[in-house]
């Protein structure tokens, strides 16, 4: 993700990859997706990752 893009516009293919591996039957723990989740955001979002 880059700074210019819009939050929901990193969130949404983020979910339909996570929707996508559940169909293919790969289980990511909801921890370990808000884990790749967070650390996928740019360095702006630092105080996220950080809490």
């Amino acid at each position: 993700m880059n700074e210019c893009e819009l939050l929901r516009d990193h969130i949404s293919p983020f979910i339909t990859l996570l929707n996508d591996l559940k169909n293919v039957r790969v289980k990511i723990d909801d921890e370990d997706q808000a884990m790749l989740l967070l650390c996928s955001l740019p360095s702006s979002y630092k105080s996220f990752r950080e809490t």
